[in-house]
């Protein structure tokens, strides 16, 4: 018997909610015979990222050119991104009955898709997957700040709550009681390291790390020079590239395939540009700084190599990892947006030269080297496979 497997990502940025569904996939369809259909924010970059065209569809999403506020907790954030604007919410659950109903699934696995999840809870097989940051424990009775800003309430969560309910309620869904049960499921994979994870005191769930592709980085003793891993579109940000030119330190740097002018600005710099992505377990070790925007994956290989890091935040998820590696002494941060090269340079050449950072860079690795060559989407795909 074929299985049917529906695989969303409502919510949040990057390829790597992308690339956690298509590995659990592939290690699902290891196991059992399957057919797969990936609901995705972004339809493109799933077929970008391999996946096959006919089997992607567009997840439901927010009206176009409505952007919420930013809030001091998880639930209000979400909360206000699902209600937007009047109705946004009955569409939402309303387009993914449409994409249940059509597919027929035996099982959902859900990334960072709250509505999803709403949807689907206690009515079919749900599997949440998610990082510290986007899967809350849904057993809290409320949800904790993890953000100071100052900003007005969007909602009480008994609000939120009740305006929830009211759309779930006329879909058939099962209304909740308390607004963590946004992420509430049959089972669920924690795609994190505890450091990275800011509901630890609450938290249930067992960690499953996070695979770093080619191996996990081990730390060494001595350290020197630099690593830096950011994206394409960093090429077109003049600021960064002078910043990285201007720490006048031997760096390795990645952003993809290089534009030719950002070659010829490079040429005969201490900064090397690799045209292939780097490979953290050989790479990552020994080094100094590792300069990025954030991102968990990077993060997590710099905490398990003992790196002290530099971190470009420009959203919530990479803003939570860059105040951690920030509030334990193993870096310093800033927004991705707003640095210029002058700040760069000297961040990049402080972190580089600080021993106490080195210290507590090294004190999070040891807290964490249980989790080198983790195997999360494995993990999740055994899991999974158990609702068959």
């Amino acid at each position: 018997m074929t299985r049917r497997v529906l695989l969303g990502w409502e919510f949040g940025v990057g390829l790597a909610h992308i690339v956690l569904l298509r590995e659990i996939a592939k290690h699902i369809g290891n196991i059992y015979p399957c057919e797969f259909l990936f609901a995705l924010k972004s339809p493109q970059n799933g077929i970008a990222a391999g996946l096959p065209g006919r089997k992607v569809v567009a997840a439901p999403q927010r009206p176009v050119g409505k952007r919420p506020q930013k809030r001091e907790t998880f639930g209000e954030h979400v909360s206000e991104n699902l209600m937007i604007e009047e109705g946004a919410f009955a569409a939402r659950l309303a387009g993914w009955e449409n994409i249940i109903r059509g597919f027929d699934p035996h099982l959902i696995i859900a990334d960072y898709s709250p509505g999803l999840n709403l949807f689907a809870r206690g009515r079919w097989p749900l599997v949440v997957v998610g990082n510290g940051y986007t899967m809350p424990p849904p057993e809290m009775a409320f949800f904790p700040p993890i953000a100071k800003l100052n900003r007005p309430l969007y909602a009480s969560e008994p609000e939120i709550v009740d305006r929830l309910n009211r759309d779930l309620v006329k879909t058939g869904a099962r209304p909740i009681e308390r607004l963590p049960q946004l992420n509430e499921a049959d089972a669920y994979g924690l795609r994190t390291i505890p450091t990275f994870d800011p509901y630890r005191p609450h938290r249930l769930q067992p960690y499953l790390g996070v695979e770093i592709p080619g191996g996990s980085p081990t730390p060494l003793t001595m350290a020197s020079g630099g690593i830096a891993y950011f994206h394409e579109d960093t090429q077109l940000h003049d600021k960064v590239l002078d910043g990285l030119l201007g720490a006048n330190t031997d760096m390795m740097a990645y952003f993809g395939s290089p534009l030719r002018r950002v070659a010829k600005k490079f040429e005969g710099s201490r900064v090397h540009l690799s045209a292939s992505p780097l490979k953290l377990r050989d790479d990552m070790p020994g080094k100094a700084v590792a300069v990025h925007k954030g991102g968990l994956g990077f993060a997590t290989a710099a905490v398990l190599a003992g790196v002290p890091q530099v971190l470009l935040h420009s959203h919530e998820e990479n803003w939570f990892n860059a105040n951690v590696i920030v509030r334990a002494g193993a870096g310093v941060s800033a927004r991705y947006k707003d640095v210029n090269a002058s700040v760069l340079s000297e961040a990049i050449g402080r972190v580089a030269a600080s021993s106490a950072m080195r210290e507590q860079a090294m004190l999070l690795a040891e807290e964490n080297s249980g989790f080198r060559n983790a195997a999360p989407a494995e993990t999740i795909a055994g899991m999974a496979a158990k609702f068959f």
